[in-house]
């Protein structure tokens, strides 16, 4: 067992799944879930999620964590706008735009919610580390157009416009193509420059 260990904390993340694990270990399937279930029961291991582990949940970086467990996906709402300092408060859960089916999950004490956006508003994203991160504009529109459904709730007084690039937001409106979304954002804008 602990020349296991010692291979599990040379994997270079935070967490791994049991394939991770094959690709270091001469166990058999079997034996290599028994041993897993051992290392679990004793501490030493952390289950995640279901198939999912780690020996140090410190060293997880959440965001790229939720990225790679359901693609595709990308960091945007309130978490992208949080990571460009846009919004004004730190958010409470971990917020991602799916083409997928929307889903929620709890990761340990991480609230991880993929909201579904349609395939065509897929884009507005860039590669940071092994994660995809909405632009400070597309995070702000996809975030709007998660209120206009229902599924948010868009507050202007707390963005801080200062960090948001005007004329990639009007090209991004555009692409959006929802006159209720230009009003939104026209009023929002206007009144925070003021």
């Amino acid at each position: 067992m602990d020349k296991l260990i010692k291979k599990l904390k040379n994997i270079p993340k935070g967490y791994f799944t049991l394939t991770d694990v094959k690709k270091i270990s001469s166990l058999s399937e079997a034996s290599l879930r028994v041993a897993m279930s051992r290392l679990t029961k004793s501490g030493e291991v952390r289950r995640i999620i279901r198939g999912i582990y780690s020996i140090d949940l410190a060293l997880i970086d959440w965001e790229n964590f939720a990225c790679e467990i359901y693609c595709p996906s990308y960091i945007s709402f309130e978490s992208a706008l949080a990571i460009h300092n846009v919004l004004s408060q730190k958010p409470v859960h971990i917020t991602l735009a799916t083409s997928n089916r929307g889903k929620q999950m709890t990761a340990k004490d991480k609230n991880i919610i993929y909201h579904h956006i349609q395939e065509n508003l897929f884009w507005g994203f860039v590669k940071k580390e092994s994660c995809l991160i909405a632009d400070p504009e597309k995070a702000l529109l996809d975030m709007i157009y998660l209120s206009l459904h229902g599924y948010a709730k868009f507050d202007s007084e707390e963005i801080d416009f200062k960090f948001i690039n005007k004329k990639r937001l009007d090209k991004y409106l555009k692409i959006f193509n929802i006159s209720t979304m230009n009003n939104i954002v026209a009023v929002a804008y206007n009144t925070k420059k003021q």
